[in-house]
């Protein structure tokens, strides 16, 4: 009764807040009605929000001048060579063994949930180096992306670096470029990778023996190199899937106390939502109340096209928004189930622009402007 009581008193609060009843009843007939069951109109929640406003720009999230977005990850010290580490090979080639090491993204709960096709268009790799040898040095580097299920090589062929310029210059700092036109980058960081492996050779070649002063007998003779990976979100989406399982939240817990309400009162459920959303993504959600003893879904609700892409120019640029309205409507079947089951799947499934047959660039001012409400009937039992 006390349940009850509850129940009725906050339908009353509710609708002098802010609701409004769809339904209406000759309130001198309370007295013979077994249940009452008004339908509630509730404004909820409007927003508009940015990228930058609930991502900020760190040293991984990096927002440019233009306020594209890239992602940027940095490994220290993958290279530190000695002239002492040359130690295979001829006077005239010499090897160094780069020790085999390590880059991890730390993604790897994150990949754990996600299936589906996407493509990064344009990632850059730089191995961003200080040479201090005269002798001509060429770096032989192994890169493979290992993710859920495969490995994917970078085939990147041997590449040389500059040296300095003897005496005017001890020392040179320089940066070598590894993209989509050198190796198979797109598809390795498109993985996505959980581990990027690396390991390698740097072969020093000396053509004749120098006498010049800052020669490698008598320099600093050193060479170390870094990695930083660049993954500017320029990307093609199909399908992408992000899947969590969840404990019953809803599920009465049966723990003897009389709470004030239970799923078996309500009749109807239902969130409207309307959005103009400026990001070229659309997204799609699917709930499931689930029983992992019969491994079965027992009732799902789905909300396609919660929000729907902007659309693009030729460079992959949202140049407006989308208008949507959807609902997310859970019924008394729903609310009959919910004890049946003691996890929940939620299941967002996200898509670019034109489905994936072309790239779509992020940027940190696009917006969403939304509005939502809340329509409920709930089963007052009066008795």
């Amino acid at each position: 009764m006390i349940k009850r009581s509850f129940l009725f008193i906050s339908v009353i609060m509710g609708l002098s807040i802010t609701g409004c009843i769809k339904d209406t009843y000759n309130m001198k007939m309370l007295s013979k009605q077994a249940h009452l069951s008004p339908t509630l109109a509730i404004s909820a929640v409007k927003g508009n929000i940015s990228l930058s406003d609930i991502l900020k720009s760190n040293d991984t999230v990096v927002y440019g001048q233009d306020k594209f977005v890239t992602l940027v990850f940095k490994e220290d010290s993958v290279v530190d060579l000695k002239l002492s580490d040359f130690s295979k090979g001829t006077l005239i080639h010499r090897t160094a063994v780069i020790n085999p090491n390590k880059f991890d993204l730390n993604i790897n709960d994150i990949l754990s949930h996600i299936t589906g096709d996407f493509l990064i268009s344009n990632p850059l790799i730089k191995f961003n180096y200080t040479n201090s040898f005269t002798d001509s040095i060429k770096i032989d580097l192994n890169v493979a992306g290992r993710g859920k299920d495969k490995t994917i090589d970078l085939t990147l062929a041997p590449f040389p670096l500059e040296k300095p310029n003897i005496p005017v210059q001890q020392e040179i700092t320089a940066s070598y470029a590894i993209d989509k036109t050198n190796s198979n980058l797109p598809l390795l960081i498109s993985l996505p990778p959980e581990v990027i492996n690396f390991s390698g050779t740097a072969t020093m070649t000396s053509l004749v023996k120098s006498s010049l002063p800052g020669n490698n007998a008598l320099g600093p003779n050193r060479l170390h190199g870094s990695l930083e990976i660049d993954i500017p979100l320029e990307l093609k989406i199909n399908n992408l899937q992000f899947t969590d399982t969840v404990d019953n939240f809803i599920k009465d817990k049966g723990n003897g106390t009389d709470n004030p309400a239970k799923p078996e009162d309500f009749q109807l459920l239902r969130i409207n939502i309307s959005a103009k959303n400026g990001f070229p993504l659309g997204v799609s959600m699917k709930m499931s109340l689930y029983n992992s003893s019969t491994k079965a879904s027992i009732n799902t609700v789905n909300a396609n096209d919660i929000l729907k892409p902007a659309p693009v120019d030729s460079n992959g640029k949202a140049t407006g928004q989308t208008e949507t309205s959807t609902s997310i409507e859970f019924t008394k079947e729903f609310f009959s189930s919910v004890n049946n089951a003691d996890k929940i799947i939620f299941s967002f499934t996200l898509n670019s622009t034109g489905n994936g047959s072309q790239d779509v660039k992020i940027y940190s001012d696009y917006r969403i402007n939304f509005n939502a409400s809340l329509v409920v009937k709930p089963d007052i039992n009066l008795k």
